[in-house]
């Protein structure tokens, strides 16, 4: 039972921006930071071993620093953003990646291509769609919806609005 309280708090964190480093303090990683990680994308690096909260990213590894969120920095991990706090190089946060994204969803929003909408910035995995761009329902699948941006379809995850694949 303590291992499925944990499982739930482990998934309850990693929805809520929060996280909790290798001392067990709850760290609240601020919603500006996360924002602007996923608005400013940076060139992958690669972590050897299983990335999760707490660990330490490695001296030669550089950290961007997250402006207006001083002891925040972040990188790229395998299309996803990893936030690390500066005072101990420890993940804080990362944003969990698409799985198990079936494929006939991925066959629909490509043969039923729509108009095409203006979105500011690149759109890559993690772009937050903003508010006012209308999505497009994929049937029978309640959690995504799609956009066609600059001729690429990108699948949308409903309850974010974080694209979770593009073409």
């Amino acid at each position: 039972m303590k291992k499925v309280l944990t499982l739930a708090a482990a998934a309850l964190l990693a929805t809520s921006g929060l996280a909790i480093a290798q001392d067990s303090v709850i760290i609240e990683v601020p919603q500006r930071a996360r924002d602007y990680v996923i608005a400013h994308p940076a060139d992958p690096v690669v972590i050897e071993g299983n990335l999760s909260q707490g660990y330490v990213v490695p001296q030669g590894i550089v950290v961007r620093p997250i402006p207006e969120s001083p002891g925040y920095g972040y990188i790229y991990v395998d299309g996803r953003p990893v936030i690390v706090s500066l005072d101990n190089r420890q993940v804080v946060y990362l944003d969990e990646p698409a799985r198990g994204v079936p494929d006939e969803v991925i066959t629909y929003v490509e043969r039923n291509p729509v108009d095409a909408v203006m979105v500011e910035g690149p759109i890559d995995t993690g772009t937050v769609i903003p508010e006012g761009v209308p999505l497009v329902a994929v049937p029978d699948q309640p959690r995504y919806s799609y956009v066609y941006v600059e001729g690429r379809p990108a699948l949308v995850d409903n309850g974010t609005r974080r694209v979770v694949w593009v073409r």
